[in-house]
C-alpha cells in the first residue's frame, strides 16, 4: 500500500538525515581540531616569553573594541590624471 511506502520513505530519510547530522558536526570537530593546531603552531614559533606573549594578546584583545579606521582607498589618494 501506498502509506507503508511512504512511511518507508519517511524512515529513510529520517536515517540519512541523522547520519548526515553526525557527518556535519564531525566535519566542524576537525574545522576546530585544525584551527586550535593552527594556534598552538603560530604561538610556539613566537619567540617570546609566556609573559611577553600574554601581553601581546593582552593589547591585542583590547584593540578588537576599538572603533576601526576605514581604509583608504587608492583612488582616494591619488587623483586621477590624463
Amino acid at each position: 500500500m501506498k502509506i507503508e511506502r511512504l512511511k518507508a520513505d519517511l524512515e529513510k530519510a529520517r536515517q540519512k538525515a541523522a547520519e548526515w547530522q553526525a557527518r556535519a558536526k564531525d566535519i566542524e570537530r576537525q574545522i576546530t581540531e585544525h584551527e586550535n593546531m593552527e594556534i598552538i603552531q603560530t604561538v610556539r614559533s613566537v619567540t617570546a616569553s609566556p609573559e611577553e606573549l600574554k601581553t601581546i594578546l593582552g593589547l591585542i584583545q583590547s584593540m578588537k573594541g576599538l572603533p576601526q579606521e576605514k581604509p583608504v582607498k587608492e583612488e582616494e589618494t591619488e587623483p586621477y590624471e590624463n
